[in-house]
């Protein structure tokens, strides 16, 4: 693989391989790190890599991996950074809840993490089932189990900020 072609790997797959590094980790600073460390790879086994057309799974692949090494990296060694200490620090007041894109991804992001990442990548990143279970590495009933109970688990989270937003309305003073 030349320069060239790797520059074209990076502009075709960047954004695509960022949002699942953020769909993942949740974090905007280790989604980077994590992206980062995809391409590295991807640059230092350019050689291994016959199949152009398989580049895409190998990246996403690559990345969940990483992440999953990091985050047992993180369950071994607790930290915590200074964004997480201010947040942990100020209260947030959250506006009026309406159901579109933002809020069903914030609702998305509180879904157990297998779920959560079917989800990611069969909607957000339109990957087949096959696709995803090469991915993750698990069979693909299992893919679809998850995506079908993701699907549920997701509805329910919706409906029920719903039904607290409409049980608590906002007190307006005049």
């Amino acid at each position: 693989m030349i320069k060239k072609k790797f520059k074209e790997y990076v502009e075709a797959h960047y954004v695509d391989v960022y949002r699942f590094a953020i769909s993942l980790c949740r974090q905007v600073d280790k989604a980077c790190d994590l992206t980062q460390q995809t391409f590295v790879l991807l640059y230092t086994n350019k050689n291994k890599i016959k199949d152009d057309s398989r580049i895409r799974n190998w990246l996403f692949t690559t990345l969940y991996r990483l992440f999953l090494r990091s985050k047992k990296r993180e369950e071994r060694y607790q930290y915590m950074e200074m964004e997480e200490m201010e947040n942990f620090l100020v209260v947030e007041h959250k506006g009026e809840i309406a159901v579109d894109s933002q809020f069903v991804k914030e609702c998305l992001m509180k879904i157990d993490e297998p779920y959560r990442i079917a989800l990611w990548l069969y909607y957000m990143d339109e990957l087949s089932y096959l696709d995803i279970a090469a991915i993750l590495n698990v069979p693909i009933g299992t893919v679809m189990s998850r995506i079908f109970r993701g699907k549920k688990l997701l509805r329910d989270l919706i409906l029920e900020k719903r039904k607290r937003k409409v049980q608590n309305p906002k007190k307006v003073s005049a």
